[in-house]
């Protein structure tokens, strides 16, 4: 009960400053910077430090293999939402877009995955993705309300909660559903939601269509954590998947500024 507790810290005050950083990143910066932030591998880390503690190596590889295979649902959450959003408000957009992720990730639990099949899967997703989301604009947006002094420790409290509420539910329905649960997009579902607070929905699919690109990070972690953990050791490869997850949104902003 001691280690779910710390892991529930740890996970809540992760996961919310991320929140936070990226839609402050999104409100300055652009959207561009808001997806990027909001794809970094802190949200689903905790959860395999957890596994980690409790399982060994082959467990932890088996689980990365689900949360792998359910990339596709990630990358089918965020195209529901942006198409959403062009057309009904925050509630309908995100409702729409969690339920297709929850149908994709029942599937994907359901499934037997290789890594050759989750590997294909996710590069059908993302090529699905990047044709039907429109181009992010990637000047700064102007805010729909002024924000007030309490409302950034605000957006950390709303997320920390919301955080605890699903980890809660995660540990409850046991650790064959961890490799899914870790990757529940909670972090994108709080952009979002925070996003169209200040800036409309404009500004929410503008924010979730910069994740796109950015998420890929995340795959090719996982990738490296499922090809590696029985051979490396747990930590050893959590280590070099993190590692891994990090070149990607590194090369995106080399990009960037080699196009600037």
């Amino acid at each position: 009960m001691d280690s779910f507790l710390v892991f529930l810290l740890v996970k809540v005050v992760s996961t919310a400053s991320v929140v936070v950083v990226a839609s402050v990143a999104a409100e300055r910066l652009g959207p561009f910077w808001g997806g990027l932030v909001a794809c970094l591998p802190v949200s689903a880390g905790p959860a395999y430090v957890l596994l980690a503690m409790q399982h060994d190596a082959a467990f932890i590889a088996g689980s990365a293999l689900s949360s792998l295979a359910c990339g596709v649902a990630t990358w089918a959450f965020l195209l529901t939402f942006i198409r959403l959003g062009q057309h009904f408000s925050i509630a309908p957009s995100l409702f729409g877009a969690l339920s297709v992720w929850l149908a994709v990730a029942v599937s994907v639990r359901f499934t037997p995955w290789s890594v050759e099949g989750a590997v294909l899967i996710n590069i059908v997703a993302f090529a699905l993705a990047l044709k039907f989301t429109p181009v992010p604009k990637l000047a700064a947006i102007s805010p729909r309300l002024a924000q007030r002094w309490f409302e950034l420790p605000l957006r950390g409290l709303i997320v920390g909660v919301f955080v605890a509420l699903v980890v809660a539910l995660s540990d409850a329905i046991g650790p064959m559903a961890t490799g899914i649960a870790a990757v529940f997009p909670i972090t994108l579902s709080s952009l979002a939601v925070i996003m169209s607070r200040s800036f409309g929905m404009a500004g929410a699919t503008m924010a979730l269509s910069a994740a796109v690109k950015p998420l890929i990070g995340i795959v090719i972690g996982l990738l490296v954590l499922v090809l590696s953990a029985e051979s490396l050791g747990a930590w050893s490869a959590m280590a070099l998947g993190l590692a891994a997850s990090m070149l990607w949104p590194l090369g995106l902003i080399l990009q960037r500024k080699l196009a600037t």
